[in-house]
């Protein structure tokens, strides 16, 4: 070849270069006339010229040779024999083994391996998938073992003579081993490889390329550090997003399940001990005689990855004591190996950038290791009872508890030098703009070790519970029962009880110790942040507003601390209680110091207070509440337990800590003076007000039926009046705080929404609502408000109205309906603009969209006790609605305030709660004459809009449209599994699916196919399509035009293939249901034009489905769906489905090809005219039939599937 010979020949790089690209093309394009024997003899050839030329081509020449060789070695595996193969393994292992400098057996490998595994790097061959998944299934099965067995023993020689001449100083002629690829890099490759399941159903789905969640996890197949995707260290490459990789780790952050064959090598003591030992092999070679600079980058992926080994591939054995003892043996290596790095990082300057990699690498390969272990159960049984992991760690490893130890101490150690950063940077004035110290590295690392030592405790809090919960109690001598006896390590005693105590015992102590470096790094933290906010000029101030919020921003964090506090409840409540205390007293000390101006200058302290305070208040919300505000939140366990200790509510730190909060809330609140009051802090009365919405709807007034014992503090200081409780006291305390709370922050919207959020809550505890409207605050409170709220940010009307509505509800009849008045006033009051003279007056439109958002806030009130009184309010402003749609059709945002209203009617409104068929009918037509005018005064605008598929207003629009629409189908239909609605008959039910169907021809005439078909958008209208098909085919086919099926065809067929899978499902669900009314129903229920608009889209979504399901990336979970509707299409027009495979047939490159084709088609015609399944759907009857089951076509569509897409998908 005239390339080859240039190669040879020619002197100039970037000829050979692209001599080489030219040899790589020529190859794959004419394999089929080079032949094997050429095409290997070739390969062979320039494999010869790399080993003898290595040292004097240029680097990125050498690269793209060993690439070549790569690529010409992988087109000709199928087709070569086994021993051919095995030959060239056996060539490149020699070669490795030789490691010259450059080693071409190292860099072929490397090549070949990223080639083999099928990732989005890999060259384009033009061959079927099943090309591919031969090869990689051939190469890991037999040959990558010996060419990592081959990189092994490299690694092992070079740190042999890095030790030999560790202590000998370097001679006159010394060269740095500056390796482009090195036998780490063949290690990285392997240890990111993704192994083929030994499963059937798993190989099948292999051929569709990513499925959801590997596209979620990513990870490339047989992608290491250098520059490709390894998903650990500092791993930003975008994902491999081709589809051809023949299966993706489900999960970047596990190490690939290895199969039985590398058992005994991965499992060896000394190669584990070999990659801990390599890496600090490179730490000492500072002069890189025998580690190219970067191995040690490597090593610690390496270490990583082999740190999470599992599997029952490399830990099952037929004796379940041999595997649970292989588990133990593995744990106890990489214990020993995982202790010398923490002691190491331990010791390190922490904060230095030096140290990123390692520090990063320690905690990933701790949170690899413990992840790992605890995923697993162990065979062994005690006591009639699997073994615990963490048992087995304790029993089988002596390393345990130390391990546990020093990464308690690591942890530690990061919140030190966390602690050190700060100081640093308020000792050397860092400019704190660039970010603070939870953007660190360290704070990252921190982040990784929370997350491990969370499941540990998970799993230890399981454990215990189900322990304390069983009946049968482990016996002292309890004896492994597992296997047959023979072996094992087990052949003592284990006592699991002992070892969940000595476990809870080391958690908690552990725990204090971590609790206080966090309080003492986040107060640490609070005294910088005061310190910087000082420093900022007032152009520099940051906008808070704009900031989110601590207890979300922090929330992982904030969740491990009331994790460890939960360990020793008692201790930790104290603490907070205490810190709480003592800075209370401090910023009241202040405020006294500042009213009787003895000190002018306390505003810094003050501040620090309040950040402090503010923190401390986050910690004891997160430690003594879950989330949530329903009625089934409960109080923690740990909680109770330790409180029904207390001897009385003065003793009770949990009891204590909330009172002092709501002191503090109080004090903040009745600052006695203006000029006092400009000092308090509007984020610690929104923090606080957060932590009582999460606190005190679990705590006060609760109910002791939910609970088998109830701490009698708890009880007096917060339980109901028939308990003995106080907690009605307290409910009339909190009450009367908002009105100061409005009074004294009435600009700061966020306090006022928090304080609103915490009556939302409040009222959502039927209890606590009840106590809220029998008190004598209330009524007052409720007249406040309404009579202020022109006061108020208008971002707070809709909320403050339905939390007032909601506990309106628990008032007596009398009262609730005197409170629903003064509210329905409010709102209409802000409507009496619609009749202005001036309707474009600014202050107008104001009231007019404040009293939209009102109403808005009162359709979501609605509830059982209420739904009459607002579905009357809705009838009677309906006219408004058509009125103000008309006015101010120009105007953008009226409009979608009054869509937006017509979707919390459509979601929160009951219909069937209407006391008869004429509501209803008005109801229905209320909200089509609505909607009729909307789509009279906006379809206009979709000709003449300039607004672009991205504008997010126009697309929010959209959205709400849609959901409104969507919102009435549910909320009439009642989920029924016909057009039969069960709460009405059938007139009521038709006039509702007329509306429904004049909602999807006002989405499809008021908006854009760019704007349809943006992805969020693009979701919710496939919902709303699935839902209408499934309820409503006879009303579409009755009312809907056909240039509106038109564009649903289209949107059908845009739906094939999608990429979001939301949307793909729910194409696939309305091409099912939709065939399966039209194959049963037949054209008789259709005009002539749409019959053949639908015959036309019934063979353009035939020929789309079928591309796609045998040619294109496709999700494996969507198989199902999509081969069902495939079905029903092919029923409908099986014609034009056999011309559709006729194509295929005429294009296929062989008639080997071509028949197998044929037969896999034959074959799936015969399944399907014996499948069960297929006769009921052909047999069944309309209005609206079920589709075909889908379920039973799985394993026939399977068969099918990947049988063509082995030939027809090609890469």
């Amino acid at each position: 070849m005239l390339a080859y010979d240039q190669i040879v020949h020619s002197s100039v790089p970037t000829a050979m270069f692209f001599a080489l690209g030219g040899i790589k093309e020529s190859v794959i394009a004419s394999f089929a006339v080079l032949g094997l024997e050429e095409a290997l003899i070739l390969r062979d050839d320039l494999f010869q010229l790399a080993c003898s030329k290595s040292r004097a081509l240029e680097s990125f020449v050498l690269e793209r040779l060993c690439w070549v060789i790569a690529v010409i070695t992988k087109r000709a595996w199928v087709e070569s024999s086994e021993q051919r193969r095995a030959a060239f393994v056996k060539t490149l292992c020699e070669d490795i083994l030789l490691n010259n400098s450059p080693c071409i057996g190292i860099i072929v490998t490397t090549n070949l391996i990223d080639e083999i595994s099928g990732g989005s790097k890999c060259a384009e061959f033009n061959l079927p998938w099943e090309f591919h998944y031969s090869c990689k299934t051939s190469f890991e099965n037999t040959h990558m073992v010996h060419l990592f067995e081959a990189a092994l023993k490299v690694m092992h020689r070079k740190l042999q003579k890095s030790m030999e001449m560790r202590n000998a100083p370097p001679g006159g002629g010394h060269t740095i081993a500056y390796e482009r690829r090195s036998a780490l890099h063949i290690a990285d490759r392997v240890f990111s490889w993704s192994f083929t399941p030994q499963d059937d159903n798993h190989t099948a789905m292999s051929s569709f390329g990513h499925s959801r969640t590997s596209m979620m996890g990513g990870g490339n197949a047989g992608k290491g550090a250098s520059g490709q995707n390894s998903g650990d260290i500092d791993d930003d490459n975008e994902l491999n997003n081709s589809g051809m990789a023949i299966l993706d780790n489900d999960d970047q952050n596990r190490t690939p399940l290895f199969p039985q064959q590398w058992r005994s090598l991965l499992l060896d003591n000394d190669v584990i001990n070999l990659f801990f030992s390599v890496y600090e092999a490179t730490l000492n070679d500072q002069m890189h005689a025998y580690f190219s600079p970067g191995s040690s980058h490597i090593a610690l992926q390496c270490m990583i990855q082999i740190s999470g080994l599992r599997g029952k591939g490399l830990f099952a054995s037929d004796n379940s004591k041999d595997g649970d003892s292989e588990r133990a043996r593995y744990a106890q290596v990489i214990m020993q190996n995982q202790l010398r790095v923490i002691r190491h990082v331990c010791t390190m300057d922490l904060a230095s950038d030096g140290s990123e990699d390692i520090v990063v690498a320690a905690t990933q390969m701790i949170r690899r290791f413990i992840e790992a272990q605890l995923g697993e159960l162990p065979c062994t049984v005690v006591a009639g009872k699997r073994l615990h992991p963490l048992a087995l760690l304790a029993a089988g490893v002596p390393e345990t508890l130390e391990y546990f130890s020093d990464t308690s101490k690591l942890i530690c150690s990061l919140l030190q030098a966390a602690a050190g950063i700060v100081k640093s940077d308020s000792a050397n004035f860092v400019d704190d703009d660039f970010g603070d110290v939870d953007n660190y590295f360290v704070m990252q690392a921190f982040d990784e070790l929370a997350s491990a030592w969370s499941a540990v405790i998970d799993e230890i809090n399981e454990w215990a519970y189900l322990d304390k919960s069983s009946d049968t109690a482990y016996p002292n001598d309890a004896k492994s029962t597992s296997g047959d006896g023979n072996g094992g390590l087990y052949t003592g005693q284990i006592n699991s009880r002992s070892v969940l105590t000595s476990f809870m015992q080391f958690l908690t102590t552990t725990a204090y110790m971590i609790r206080s470096q966090y309080i003492q790094l986040r107060m640490l933290m609070c005294e910088d942040s005061v310190l910087a906010s000082d420093s900022r000029s007032e152009t520099q101030t940051i906008d808070q507003g704009i900031l989110a919020k601590d207890y979300v921003v922090y929330e992982d964090q904030l969740q491990f601390f009331a994790l460890l506090a939960r360990l020793d409840i008692r201790t930790s409540v104290d603490r907070l209680r205490e810190s709480l205390r003592s800075r209370c007293a401090a910023l009241q000390s202040e405020f006294a110091r500042l009213e009787h101006a003895i000190d002018s200058g306390s505003q810094r302290t003050i501040d620090l207070l309040h950040e402090q305070i503010h923190w401390i208040v986050l910690m004891i919300g997160y430690t003594l509440a879950n989330s949530g505000t329903s009625e089934r939140v409960l109080i923690p366990g740990p909680v109770t337990e330790y409180s029904k200790t207390c001897a009385s509510t003065e003793q009770d730190h949990t009891v204590q800590a909330i009172m002092s909060m709501l002191q503090l809330l109080q004090f903040e609140l009745t600052i006695p003076s203006s000029t006092l009051a400009s000092y308090c802090s509007p984020l610690l009365a929104e923090t606080l007000f957060w932590a009582l919405r999460r606190i005190a709807p679990v705590y006060l007034l609760f109910d002791r039926s939910d609970y088998r014992e109830v701490s009698q503090s708890i009880v007096a200081a917060f339980g109901t009046a028939l308990d003995g409780g106080n907690g009605a006291a307290v409910v009339g305390g909190l009450l009367a705080l908002v009105k100061p709370a409005f009074e004294l922050w009435i600009s700061e919207e966020d306090v006022l929404q928090m304080c609103i959020d915490m009556l939302l809550a409040f009222a959502q505890r039927a209890s606590i609502a009840q106590a809220i409207t029998g008190s004598p605050l209330f009524a007052p409170l409720m007249q406040y408000l309404i009579g202020n709220m022109h006061r108020f940010p208008e971002t707070t009307h809709s909320s403050i109205v339905e939390a007032l509505a909601v506990l309106c509800c628990h008032s007596p009849s009398v009262e609730h309906e005197q409170g629903f008045a003064k509210l329905k006033s409010l709102i209409l009051g802000g409507f009496s603009q619609v009749a202005a003279s001036q309707p474009q007056d600014p202050r107008a439109i104001g009231r007019i969209l404040d009293g939209l958002d009102m109403m808005d806030g009162m359709l979501a009130a609605a509830n059982l006790r209420n739904m009459d009184m607002i579905f009357d309010l809705l009838f009677e402003v309906q006219p408004l609605f058509e009125q103000l749609m008309s006015t101010y059709a120009s105007d953008e945002n009226i409009p979608r305030k009054v869509i937006q209203a017509i979707e919390s009617a459509c979601r929160y409104l009951d219909i069937s709660s209407l006391p008869d068929n004429e509501h209803m009918l008005r109801h229905s037509r209320n909200l089509r004459s609505i909607l009729h005018v909307y789509q009279k005064t906006h379809q206009g605008q979709v000709i003449t809009s300039q607004a672009s598929a991205t504008d997010f207003e126009s697309l929010g629009d959209v959205t709400t449209l849609i959901s409104a629409i969507s919102y009435l189908v549910h909320n009439e239909m009642g989920f029924s599994p016909n057009e039969a609605s069960p709460s009405m008959c059938k007139q009521v039910s038709d006039d509702f699916g007329e509306t429904e169907v004049f909602g999807i021809y006002c989405i499809h005439t008021t908006t854009t196919p760019p704007q349809l078909s943006t992805p969020n958008v693009l979701r919710a209208y496939m919902q709303l399509l699935s839902d209408m098909v499934q309820y409503r085919t006879p009303s579409l086919i009755r009312w809907l035009p056909v240039q509106t099926w038109r564009s649903i065809l289209d949107e059908l067929v845009g739906g094939v293939d999608n990429d979001i899978y939301d949307v793909g499902r729910r194409t696939y669900e309305v091409i099912g249901k939709l065939g399966a009314f039209i194959k049963i129903n037949g054209p008789k229920v259709v005009s002539e034009e749409l019959g053949e608009l639908f015959r036309q889209g019934i063979q353009r979504l035939l020929s789309k489905l079928l591309r796609a399901l045998l040619f294109s990336t496709f999700d494996a979970e969507l198989v199902e769906s999509a081969g069902a509707a495939l079905i029903t299409l092919g029923l409908i027009d099986p014609d034009h489905l056999r011309s559709c495979f006729g194509e295929l047939f005429e294009h296929s490159d062989s008639a080997m090809f071509a028949d197998r084709l044929s037969a896999t088609f034959s074959r799936l015609n015969a399944e399907i005219e014996s499948n069960e399944a297929v006769h009921a759907f052909l047999n069944s009857a309309g209005p609206i039939p079920d589709p075909i089951d889908s379920a039973s076509l799985r394993q026939p569509l399977f068969d099918f599937l990947v049988n063509t897409r082995a030939v027809l998908r090609v890469k």
